[in-house]
């Protein structure tokens, strides 16, 4: 007894000291990366990511030591062992003068090889420190809080982290940022809208652009679908409680295939963005002198168009001249934006098909939902390029010829489905064209995506819900299926809601702001759309109009009914049914 207690003891120590010392390791890299520090602090801070490193070999070695089978404890910490036995095998390779970094450095060309050490050093802290969030994500399902509200908790974090990271002196040329655009382009950025307040190609440095890259990256995936992921890879699966969780998050009816549906998603998104960068690159690699800036440029905007975030490393957007000609450039953003906007399930019931993968159940489960979505989507591309083309023929597309005016018309279609980005001047754009756009706005992409508005599943179920009504049918049929009525009432409560906000942000920026109504308006479904199109008024907005625009990006992200289910407290249903009447509305 008196054994266990001691070992009990022991690892509670290691523990409590890891994460201490983990702290200050991770404060040590901000302060370095984060502030403008001189070469002593620097020295200083180096010092302490060494002995970051040496505390966590300690802990990793007394956790070993005392675990009760030595092959589960690296099975389920195999990361950690592998960085370890790297260590290990370059400190033996030191004794024969030969060293795996150093070959590193100079294939690479680098010249500070000390420095290199250090640095590896302070990627083992960010790391260590990542897989022990990763860890706690599992202690996190397992608590009983409800998917809705662990869901806008999950995003409300990762805006305030991103809030606190873009207020880095080193995120912006300047070496400051107000605390309003910092969580302004936050909110912006996990909420995958693109409005923005700053320019984010020449007001924020390369630190500050990753940092917004990687949160449209979480904001697109959802943080808990993230890290749960990688919590997965990490530990080999997932508990029961987990998979129920998930099942509710995900929206996935089978718990079995959870961990399938997590996967495929994650792994998709990866992919799809790699494809996208590598197209990218190669259309613009003769047109940048620095490679490195055209692998950043490539994958920023292969990230930003798959996730329907809108942000561009061109000051002009997509009308820049380095890529308003380039149709290769363009093309791939549209088809990223529409894969992206398609919503997971429709992926992967499409995947399931293209590769005769029956087991998957979203398969079956989502026919219906994939040909709505399909049809829906297709319909408003079509839609939204013939008007384009009929109302713009004379006005900002006169210009061009009859090909890049068909590319041009279809383009700005794809991404007012919750893109952002834009090859044309929506402010120059008539009031027809303006008043389709704010249509398309609110629609938005479909479920599962990446993007926002009230979707073109919800859309589509309004109609033939419509049409069911007029034609007086006691049930709602689509092809040879019956729509739940419940499904119907979701679909007006959630347009209802959607048009209560949006009608209330107009509402509010009118008084706040002197501004055009017709650009409010067009600012307001933007937001709520999390499209990030604007019509030059953003970065004109006042603290009040930033903050309501930030409110309803983060509302429509997350959606009006999840936001309202994690506000309200459920009522147990009861048992028994009231006697009905009749009420007239006619």
């Amino acid at each position: 007894m008196d054994t266990n207690q001691n070992t009990s003891k022991i690892l509670f120590i290691s523990k409590i000291l890891v994460i201490v010392t983990s702290i200050i390791g991770l404060s040590a890299i901000v302060l370095e990366y984060g502030f403008n520090i001189s070469h002593q602090m620097a020295e200083i801070l180096h010092l302490v990511s060494l002995g970051v490193v040496v505390s966590f070999f300690l802990y990793q070695g007394v956790n070993f030591t005392y675990s009760s089978s030595k092959g589960d404890y690296i099975k389920s910490h195999k990361i950690e062992a592998f960085f370890i036995a790297i260590v290990l095998l370059e400190i033996a390779l030191s004794i024969f003068d030969k060293s795996i970094i150093a070959e590193l450095g100079y294939f690479f060309n680098f010249k500070d090889i000390a420095f290199l050490y250090i640095v590896f050093a302070q990627v083992f802290i960010v790391l260590g420190f990542i897989l022990g969030g990763l860890r706690f994500n599992q202690n996190i399902l397992q608590l009983r809080i409800h998917p809705s509200r662990l869901f806008i908790l999950s995003f409300l974090f990762t805006i305030l982290a991103g809030t606190l990271l873009l207020l880095l002196p080193a995120a912006t040329v300047g070496g400051s940022i107000s605390f309003i655009d910092a969580l302004f382009t936050s909110t912006s950025a996990v909420c995958v809208t693109g409005l923005i307040t700053q320019d984010t190609a020449t007001y924020f440095t390369t630190f500050g652009q990753i940092v917004i890259m990687l949160l449209f990256q979480i904001g697109g995936l959802g943080l808990m679908t993230f890290t749960t992921f990688f919590a997965l890879f990490l530990s080999g699966g997932l508990g029961i409680k987990e998979r129920i969780l998930l099942h509710d998050l995900l929206d996935e009816d089978s718990i079995g295939q959870i961990t399938k549906v997590l996967t495929f998603l994650t792994l998709s998104t990866f992919i799809i963005e790699l494809i996208g960068a590598v197209i990218l690159y190669f259309s613009i690699s003769n047109q940048v002198p620095n490679q490195s800036d055209a692998i950043f440029l490539s994958a920023f905007h292969s990230i930003s168009a798959f996730c329907n975030a809108g942000f561009s490393l061109f000051s002009l957007g997509l009308m820049d001249n380095l890529v308003i000609g380039n149709y290769t450039f363009t093309l791939t953003v549209a088809v990223l934006i529409i894969i992206g906007g398609l919503g997971f399930p429709t992926i992967l019931a499409l995947w399931a098909r293209v590769s005769n993968r029956k087991r998957l159940a979203i398969q079956k489960r989502n026919s219906l939902q994939t040909k709505l979505v399909l049809i829906t989507t297709l319909g408003l591309l079509v839609l939204g390029t013939v008007w384009f083309y009929t109302f713009e023929l004379n006005n900002t597309i006169k210009d061009l010829g009859f090909l890049q005016k068909l590319s041009a018309s279809f383009f700005q279609s794809v991404t007012t489905r919750t893109a952002g980005f834009n090859t044309l001047d929506f402010a120059q754009m008539g009031i027809p064209t303006t008043l389709m756009v704010l249509f398309l706005m609110f629609v938005g992409a479909s479920p599962g995506g990446t993007g926002g508005g009230i979707r073109t599943t919800t859309f589509a179920i309004m109609y033939i819900g419509t049409m069911s009504i007029l034609r007086n049918q006691k049930a709602t049929h689509y092809g040879n299926r019956t729509i739940p009525k419940e499904i119907i009432m979701k679909a007006f409560i959630k347009t209802f809601f959607s048009i209560a906000i949006i009608s209330a942000g107009i509402i509010a920026l009118t008084i706040t702001e002197k501004q055009d109504l017709l650009d409010i308006m067009f600012e307001t479904f933007s937001a709520f759309g999390t499209v990030g199109l604007s019509r030059g008024i953003t970065g004109d907005l006042t603290i009040s109009g930033k903050i309501i625009i930030s409110f309803l990006m983060f509302i429509g992200r997350v959606g009006p009914l999840a936001f309202i289910y994690s506000i309200l407290k459920p009522i147990e249903q009861p048992n028994y049914d009231l006697p009905q009447e009749n009420i007239s509305i006619l």
